[in-house]
């Protein structure tokens, strides 16, 4: 249920948190423009849209309700609606809204995620690559858990290893990247129980490294023109990375889960 008064705004978006700036110490709006221009093309953001499309064919009915927290543009929300899925938008940024609408999408709420506007009110939440921008990530979790049923599962991506900590992290206000034990931690200790977590990205853990290498975070401060630097890749090294990546998406329960570049991770709220 909806335990909160919100306003809708012209656009038929429903605001809880109008106060917050559309930037902040978490994540800076600019990336939201960066994001639409990159979604449909990127190897890395189509072959994690597949992914999680993937999870939720093995664990989600199509008629439950799905919230996605931190949806960015709505690029994820539009691609699980066209699978089928009754999906719900929750975002801080106006701006990222603005362009769920424009995918479609018929429920988008503006909410401060530490402030839940809803309790025990979705059958599932997706939070993809959301909570490597939050401090306090247990005390997350446990706001998301308050807005599933009982029983209801979330479903979420991260950033993997410290050790592929880079320049780029920084500059999308990353505070860590998770191991699968660490993720389970938090997890846990939120109230929920794991029941999947795998790494993926794995074909490309060499490319990651040389990222690493190459692209080192020099810890000095980010400059806002980094904020406005757009996703470029060469169109040939994109497609050959798309193919490896959805190659190894198909053969997904053979790789080996000990590293990789991301972790996915389905937990189910604990009574």
């Amino acid at each position: 249920m909806i335990i909160r008064k919100g306003v809708e705004n012209e656009a038929g978006i429903l605001l809880f948190a109008s106060n917050i700036a559309e930037n902040h110490e978490d994540y800076n709006a600019a990336g939201l423009d960066i994001l639409y221009a990159a979604e449909e093309k990127h190897f890395w953001f189509l072959t994690r849209k597949q992914r999680i499309i993937n999870v939720f064919q093995q664990y989600v009915q199509t008629h439950e309700s799905v919230l996605e927290i931190g949806a960015g543009t709505g690029n994820v929300a539009r691609a699980l609606q066209k699978a089928g899925y009754d999906v719900s938008v929750g975002e801080m940024h106006l701006s990222g809204l603005y362009y769920a609408k424009s995918y479609g999408i018929k429920n988008c709420y503006q909410f401060d995620l530490f402030e839940p506007p809803f309790s025990e009110h979705f059958d599932v939440i997706g939070l993809f690559d959301v909570l490597e921008h939050l401090q306090e990530d247990v005390l997350a979790m446990q706001r998301v858990q308050s807005m599933l049923k009982p029983k209801g599962r979330v479903v979420l991506t991260v950033p993997a290893h410290q050790w592929l900590w880079n320049r780029d992290d920084a500059i999308a206000a990353h505070k860590r990247r998770y191991t699968l034990r660490s993720l389970k931690v938090v997890m846990e200790k939120a109230g929920f129980e794991i029941l999947h977590g795998h790494y993926f990205f794995v074909s490309i853990l060499p490319l990651l490294l040389l990222r690493r290498i190459l692209n080192a975070d020099n810890r000095s401060q980010v400059e806002e023109k980094e904020h406005h630097q757009e996703i470029n890749i060469n169109p040939l090294i994109n497609r050959i990375l798309l193919k490896m990546s959805l190659l190894e998406n198909r053969f997904a329960s053979w790789m080996p889960n000990l590293a990789g570049g991301s972790i996915i991770l389905i937990a189910k709220k604990k009574p």
